[in-house]
């Protein structure tokens, strides 16, 4: 909208002064370059503001392009972090998932000795069993009593036995039990680990989707720098053409990168010759209308002219 504006404007200056030269024929040629001088330096005005419009633009999406690669600095320190506690979290999950598996194999391991100790146990009871039915209905003297007496013999020694496996049945049930609680808090702990983990995954998975959404908004902010940097140069160029292609002002060297300073001195110097124009023709007693009026006279003006 701003290039139309300038074009419109400088394509109606020759329109300006035609219309005024057709009104009055008997007019001096005065008065239509002092026209046309007040024209440039309204034009020189504007694109002037436009330039500076352009600039502060360009210095905002500066800004908030440093401070979009600030908060992704933060999401990567972040994202870091959160990765380190999930190689501590997986790695203490697989320790206590080793202790977990050697616990589960020696509870196995002693009720398989306890099943054999029950085993042996009933065996010894059947042969216990088997021998008082067998010496039961033994009568005889000298040898029922001696018989008696290596069966009371196997018998006292089969009882201490039976006590003894009793003994080590029952602490290898207090020893299978303090196992199995064991266990039960390592599996605990194991799931609680597994939910923290699953915690940490969903954060890293939030992180992620914010870095790409800064990342999408990065991209827009250099894209809109780009476009604005691309206007601000055109403007700038056809800054250069108005100025430069104003009768009396010439370029030093057109070999060289014209700077912003030499510009600028064009622009002071047209306008300095157009005050001094008018001035001189004031001085002389022509009728001109004033130097200096407000933007939007400049618009209405024109239109009267392209009317008539």
């Amino acid at each position: 909208m701003q290039e139309e504006r300038v074009a419109a404007e400088t394509g109606k200056q020759p329109e300006q002064g035609s219309g005024e030269e057709e009104e009055g024929p008997t007019r001096e040629p005065e008065g239509s370059e002092d026209v046309r001088a007040k024209g440039g330096v309204g034009k020189t005005a504007v694109v002037h503001a436009e330039e500076e419009v352009e600039k502060e633009e360009e210095e905002e999406l500066m800004a908030q392009l440093e401070e979009y690669e600030q908060v992704i600095l933060e999401f990567q320190y972040e994202l870091e972090v959160t990765r380190t506690r999930y190689s501590l979290a997986t790695g203490t999950i697989a320790s206590l998932q080793h202790q977990v598996d050697i616990q589960e194999s020696q509870l196995r391991r002693i009720n398989m000795e306890n099943q054999m100790l029950q085993k042996e146990l009933r065996e010894r009871k059947q042969q216990l069993q088997a021998m008082m039915d067998k010496f039961s209905n033994l009568r005889e003297d000298k040898k029922h009593q001696e018989m008696m007496g290596c069966i009371e013999k196997d018998n006292f020694l089969l009882r201490q036995h039976v006590s003894e496996l009793e003994d080590a049945l029952g602490k290898r049930d207090h020893v299978i039990s303090e196992l199995d609680a064991k266990a039960s808090e390592l599996q605990a702990q194991v799931e609680q680990d597994q939910n923290h983990l699953q915690r940490w995954r969903q954060l890293q998975e939030e992180l992620q989707s914010k870095k790409e959404m800064i990342g999408q908004a990065e991209q827009q902010a250099r894209v809109a720098l780009e476009s604005a940097q691309s206007r601000l140069e055109r403007l700038r160029n056809k800054v250069i053409q108005a100025t430069f292609s104003s009768p009396g002002v010439k370029a030093s060297n057109t070999n060289t990168e014209i700077s912003d300073n030499d510009i600028l001195e064009a622009l002071q110097r047209i306008i300095t010759e157009r005050t001094d124009y008018y001035n001189q023709l004031k001085q002389k007693g022509v009728k001109v209308l004033p130097l200096h009026q407000s933007d939007n006279s400049l618009p209405s003006k024109s239109k009267k002219v392209t009317s008539k």
